[in-house]
């Protein structure tokens, strides 16, 4: 007994007043309690193992030690019992200091009663995680197996019994971010998990934990989690991300795209499903339907993906959502390819399309810009075109009217009356004929005498220029401006003559002096502009004359193959005649013509030197071919005589 007295010093001394309930078998720190019976339970501060051959008496004996007291503080353990015969330490001898044992001298107690031994042993680490484990607080067992003083197999047994104890709580976000932590790099473990987060349906608050690589998991875990997360529509941003992100190496696409297609066009379809399911298909290489998402969401890098993938075919159904994105860059797109989607096709999709955009505005400018390239190319929506420069661009309405000849005339006529555009009325009223009312809207509503000349001098037309002189005569300021702007159309003099005595036309003596002024300086510009022409002239003829004075070569290498003399000039040495006109004449051929040959000869000599000339200048004449076995490829010199001769 004065081992246990002994032992019970040294606990109040080590470890305070720490008690047990009786029977309990529960230490304040997490030992294992003094078991009999083959039974062990968990103390202060170690092991209490029994060796019985009767269990029942043992665990009477048991009850005896415990309800004295027995705990372990430390590194040791201590224990008393009423009914013990002795206790006794294994290790007796050992030293004991600061507080604590040293290591390796832990000591082994025994607790003996006449039906049992008891036996006490210091805790080790497994026996701590298993007890924190035991009262629910993984945390400290996960810190304590982390500092890696158990075997390296506990730190997955102690991940997995916590993981298990948050699921149970239903605390799912808290796993899945301590997967990566517990599970690291075993890619068995992750697949486990994995599938057992989808049968918790659960499965999209791991995957922005799952890893891509180091470990790599098997497809199937990927693509599970991208589906899982396609049939939530509050996930729907997070499979947009997942894809972007995701390698594209790690799963096959058409799984989840089988997953995805039954929502399109149903209340659960969102932009982001849209462009995560665009995504796909790319991915998958179906570039058409991924183009014809992306234009559905307005994507601005939907014209540089038909560029790359040579998509041009496909826009065929997608003019006003391509408008609509960028007008400025869909518009040449459509005239780029016209032989693709013609101008018909362009025109209907953009008239029907929905109120949401301004479809007119559209076809303006699409209109404008293939007018631009081609005037022929919508010539059967020139009418439309009309009405829509009216409304958008009245400035180019004008030129358009102008250049185009496929427009009604009474339908422009009438657009141009309901937006008050004058000149353009004043232009289809000339093209339709009726130039009289043209030259009454110039005067009467845009008092624009310089227009009005202007528009009578493109008519040439006489009897405007008397109409034009009729409408001003009643307005004095009118007649004032046409004497100032028909200088050079109409004789001044006429329109004084023809205004009514006692008008009073405002500034009449500065605008006289202006037109005399006018008048004579018109004058010196045609006398210096005859001169200059007559000057030109003499300098001409005198070139002429020179040119024609030149000498020129009768015979030289290159024309010796080609000109082939007959028999009788072969062997001769005969002189010729040149005329500056270049046609040229044996001397003998001249004199026998000039003596023997008739009237009747010589005026046919005269056509066939006409003939002559036409093939000097590369014509072949026909009475040549008896007489020449070669015809000659340029121009050379022949006697007129000796041809006619041979024809």
């Amino acid at each position: 007994m004065s081992n246990i007295n002994n032992s019970r010093t040294h606990d109040r001394r080590l470890g305070g007043d720490e008690k047990h309930t009786a029977g309990s078998g529960l230490g304040p720190n997490g030992g294992r309690t003094a078991s009999c019976g083959g039974r062990q339970r968990e103390t202060v501060g170690g092991k209490c193992e029994t060796r019985s051959d009767a269990p029942a008496h043992a665990e009477n004996a048991q009850r005896k030690v415990m309800a004295h007291g027995g705990a372990c503080d430390g590194d040791w353990w201590r224990a008393s019992a009423s009914g013990s015969s002795a206790v006794s330490g294994s290790n007796g001898g050992s030293s004991y200091a600061g507080g604590q044992w040293a290591a390796g001298d832990e000591p082994l107690y025994y607790i003996v009663s006449p039906k049992d031994v008891v036996i006490a042993k210091p805790r080790d680490t497994e026996d701590h995680i298993a007890w924190l484990l035991q009262h629910g607080w993984h945390e400290k067992a996960l810190a304590v197996a982390e500092s890696g003083q158990g075997r390296s197999e506990l730190l997955d047994e102690v991940g997995s019994r916590y993981l298990d104890h948050l699921i149970v709580e239903r605390k799912y976000g808290e796993a899945a971010s301590l997967c990566p932590k517990l599970l690291r790099g075993s890619a068995s473990a992750w697949e486990r998990w994995v599938f057992h987060f989808a049968h918790l349906r659960q499965l999209p608050v791991l995957v922005p934990y799952m890893p891509t690589e180091n470990p790599r998991l098997r497809d199937t875990a990927y693509e599970v989690a991208l589906v899982a997360l396609a049939t939530n529509p509050s996930f729907h941003k997070d499979l947009l991300s997942t894809v972007k992100s995701w390698p594209p190496v790690i799963y096959y696409a058409l799984p989840v795209i089988s997953a995805i297609e039954p929502q399109l066009n149903t209340s659960s379809m969102t932009d982001s499903l849209k462009e995560a399911l665009a995504e796909l298909y790319v991915i998958d290489g179906q570039y058409e339907k991924a183009f014809s998402l992306y234009a559905d969401l307005m994507k601005p890098e939907v014209f540089d993906f038909i560029d790359k993938h040579n998509l041009h075919d496909a826009i065929r159904d997608k003019v006003v959502p391509l408008m609509m994105l960028d007008c400025k860059r869909a518009v040449p797109l459509l005239i780029q390819n016209r032989d693709l989607i013609s101008p018909p096709e362009v025109v209907k999709q953009l008239l029907n399309a929905d109120n949401k955009c301004d479809c007119r505005y559209f076809l303006h400018l699409y209109l404008h810009s293939l007018f631009e390239v081609n005037p022929h190319a919508g010539k059967d929506f020139h009418d439309m075109q009309v009405e829509l420069y009216a409304d958008y661009d009245p400035k180019m309405l004008l030129p358009f009217l102008r250049s185009s000849q496929h427009y009604t005339l009474e339908k422009a006529y009438e657009i141009c009356i309901k937006r008050d555009l004058m000149r353009e009325q004043v232009f289809i009223l000339g093209r339709m004929g009726n130039s009289k009312q043209a030259l009454s809207v110039i005067i009467n509503k845009l008092v624009d005498i310089e227009e009005a000349v202007e528009f009578v001098t493109m008519q040439h037309d006489d009897e405007l220029w008397e109409e034009l002189i009729k409408q001003c005569l009643h307005k004095p300021e009118m007649v004032g401006m046409l004497l100032e702007h028909t200088v050079g159309n109409l004789d001044p003099l006429y329109i004084v003559n023809k205004v009514p005595n006692g008008l009073e036309i405002p500034r009449l003596r500065d605008r006289l002096v202006k037109i005399i002024t006018d008048y004579r300086t018109e004058t010196s510009l045609r006398h210096g502009c005859n001169d200059i022409l007559k000057a030109d002239c003499v300098n001409l003829l005198i070139k002429y004359y020179k040119e024609a004075r030149h000498g020129i070569s009768l015979g030289n290498e290159e024309d010796e193959p080609r000109v082939k003399m007959s028999d009788d000039h072969a062997s001769q040495n005969i002189s010729v005649i040149v005329f500056f006109c270049c046609h040229g004449y044996h001397t003998t051929c001249l004199t026998d013509s000039s003596y023997t040959n008739s009237s009747k000869k010589e005026i046919e000599v005269t056509s066939q030197e006409a003939e002559t000339y036409d093939d000097y200048n590369g014509y072949l004449d026909d009475a040549s071919d008896d007489s020449e076995e070669t015809k000659p490829s340029g121009p050379r010199m022949r006697c007129i005589l000796c041809t006619t001769a041979a024809g």
